[in-house]
C-alpha cells in the first residue's frame, strides 16, 4: 500500500471535516424543510376545509336572499299521520250562507209584472228570498255618512256663592277629538292587520273621509298603551300561569336604538293568549323578563338565553331536522362527504318520524317513557358514530354536540309530558309582525316599541279568541 504523506492525511483530514460539517447543515435543513412541508399540509387541509365550509355556508347565504331554488323533498320523511274523515262537500257548502234575520237591514219586494209577455194572468205564485252582501263606500252610497261628527254645547258657569267655576263637561284638552271607535279600529288596523301609519292613513280617508296624522295615530296608541297596560299585565300573568309555553324571537329595528332590536313572544299552548316584548336586544334579559319566574315546559330553539330559565326546556324537533335537511340537500356539500351526510340525515329523520307517530297515539305514561328511552338511545348512537376518512362538514360535527349537550330531558320531555314537540305555533305568531316589519321598517323609538307591545298583544289575543266580538270585547277591556 502507498504510504501517504503528512500533508495528504492532513488534506484528507480537512476536507472529510467539511463534508461533515456539509452532511450537519444538509440534515438540518432536511428537518426544516419536513417540518414546513407538515406544516404547509395542514395548512393546506385547513384551507380545504374551510373553502367546503364557505362553500356550504355561501349556499345557505344565497338561499336567506334570493330563496330556494328547489324545495327540499319531505314526503317520506316527515310522516303523514291518519288524518279524521272528513264527509264529502255539500253544493251548498261553496255558496254563501244564508244571513240570519237580525242581519237584514233593508227589504224589498219585486213583485211579478201585471202580464207575461203574451198578455196573460200569473197563477200559482210564490216568493223566493234572495240576499245581497255589500258595504257602503263614499262615493257609490246614496246618503252615506263617512263618518260621525258630534258637537258638544257645554255649559260652563260661576257660583254666586262661592265663585267656583264649574262645566258641565271637561274643557281641558283639544277642541276636536277622536272617538272611540276610531281609535279602537286604528290599534286594530296597525296590529293585526299590520299596516303601517301611511296606510291607515289612506283607508281613513278613503273610507270614511276622516283626515288623520302620524302624530295623532303616535297619540291614539300611547293612551290606547296605558289604558289596556294593566289587561297586558294580566294577560302576561296568564300566560305564564300556562302549564307549555312557546318562545321566539325576530329581528324588529328600533331606529333610536341604531336601528337595533329584537320582537319576542311568549304564547300559551293550551290557548290563543299571547305576549309581545320589543326589546332593544336579544340580550338574556328580556328572555328572563318576559318569562319571569313561571315554571312548566317551555318549547323553544336552542338560543343560550332560554336555556336557564326556569322550568323545563323542550327542544324544537322542527329546528334540528331542518338544520340536517338543508345541509343534506346543499348544493355545495363536497361529493365525498355527500353519502355521510345523506346516511345520517336519513336515520335522524326516522327517529323524528317516530317521535311524530308516537305523539299522535293515545297518551299512556309507562309507553311514552319506554319510547323516550328507546328514542334517546338511537340518538346516543347516531351522535357518537365514529366519523369517516373524508370528514363532515362542521354543521353536522355542531349538531351532533348539541344533541348530546341537550340530553333526554331538553329532547324527550315531549313525549313524557305530552307536548308538542316542534316550536311552530311562536314562529306562526311571529309571522304576522314580519311582514309588517317589510311595510312598517320596525319602530322609532323604545317608547313606541313598548306600546306596540301592549296592543299588539291584547288585539291579537282578542282577534283570536273571538273574531266575531272583537271590537266589543276590546271596548270593554
Amino acid at each position: 500500500m502507498k504510504q501517504l504523506t503528512q500533508a495528504e492525511v492532513n488534506q484528507r483530514l480537512l476536507r472529510l471535516r467539511n463534508l461533515e460539517l456539509l452532511h450537519t447543515k444538509d440534515q438540518q435543513t432536511k428537518a426544516a424543510l419536513r417540518k414546513e412541508n407538515k406544516q404547509l399540509k395542514t395548512l393546506v387541509a385547513e384551507l380545504q376545509q374551510q373553502n367546503k365550509t364557505q362553500a356550504i355556508q355561501i349556499a345557505e347565504l344565497q338561499t336567506m336572499v334570493f330563496g330556494k331554488k328547489r324545495k327540499p323533498p319531505t314526503g317520506h320523511h316527515i310522516p303523514e299521520l291518519p288524518k279524521p274523515e272528513v264527509p264529502p262537500r255539500s253544493k251548498e257548502s261553496y255558496r254563501r250562507p244564508s244571513p240570519p234575520a237580525h242581519a237584514i237591514t233593508a227589504e224589498e219586494p219585486i213583485p211579478l209584472p201585471e202580464t207575461c209577455a203574451c198578455g196573460g194572468s200569473f197563477k200559482k205564485i210564490t216568493t223566493h228570498d234572495r240576499y245581497k252582501e255589500d258595504v257602503p263606500l263614499p262615493d257609490l252610497t246614496e246618503d252615506y255618512q263617512a263618518h260621525l261628527v258630534t258637537k258638544y254645547v257645554i255649559e260652563r258657569g260661576v257660583c254666586n256663592s262661592c265663585g267656583k267655576t264649574t262645566a258641565g263637561k271637561d274643557l281641558g284638552g283639544q277642541t276636536v277629538t277622536l272617538g272611540a271607535n276610531v281609535r279602537l279600529l286604528i290599534c286594530h288596523l296597525i296590529t293585526v292587520v299590520g299596516l303601517s301609519y301611511a296606510q291607515v292613513i289612506q283607508l281613513c280617508q278613503g273610507l270614511y273621509g276622516l283626515h288623520i296624522t302620524d302624530g295623532e295615530i303616535a297619540n291614539v296608541m300611547s293612551k290606547q298603551h296605558s289604558t289596556w297596560l294593566p289587561a297586558y299585565e294580566q294577560l302576561k300573568a296568564n300566560v305564564r300561569a300556562s302549564p307549555v309555553r312557546h318562545y321566539d324571537e325576530t329581528p324588529w329595528k328600533i331606529v333610536e336604538s341604531d336601528n337595533t332590536g329584537y320582537a319576542w313572544v311568549m304564547s300559551a299552548a293550551n290557548s290563543p293568549n299571547t305576549v309581545f316584548h320589543l326589546a332593544t336586544s336579544r340580550g338574556t334579559r328580556h328572555a328572563r323578563d318576559l318569562h319571569g319566574t313561571a315554571s312548566g315546559i317551555h318549547i323553544t330553539d336552542d338560543y343560550t338565553a332560554y336555556r336557564n330559565l326556569p322550568g323545563q326546556q323542550q327542544l324544537c324537533w322542527a329546528h334540528l331536522y331542518r338544520c340536517i335537511r338543508d345541509l343534506r340537500y346543499n348544493d355545495n356539500l363536497p361529493k365525498e362527504q355527500l353519502p355521510y351526510v345523506s346516511q345520517w340525515y336519513e336515520k335522524f329523520a326516522n327517529i323524528y318520524q317516530d317521535l311524530r307517530v308516537y305523539l299522535d297515539e293515545p297518551y299512556d305514561g309507562i309507553t311514552r317513557q319506554k319510547q323516550s328511552n328507546k328514542l334517546w338511545q338511537q340518538l346516543q348512537q347516531l351522535a357518537n358514530e365514529s366519523l369517516p376518512e373524508v370528514g363532515i362538514p362542521i354543521k353536522l360535527k355542531r349538531l351532533k354536540a348539541q344533541l348530546l349537550r341537550a340530553g333526554q330531558n331538553r329532547l324527550m320531555t315531549c313525549l313524557v309530558a305530552d307536548t308538542a314537540c316542534d316550536n311552530n305555533r311562536a314562529e306562526r305568531d311571529l309571522r304576522p309582525l314580519v311582514l309588517k316589519r317589510k311595510r312598517s321598517f320596525g319602530s322609532k323609538t323604545e317608547k313606541g316599541a313598548k306600546t306596540l307591545s301592549t296592543i299588539l298583544s291584547i288585539c291579537t289575543t282578542t282577534w283570536k279568541t273571538d273574531p266575531n266580538n272583537y271590537f266589543k270585547t276590546l271596548a270593554a277591556i
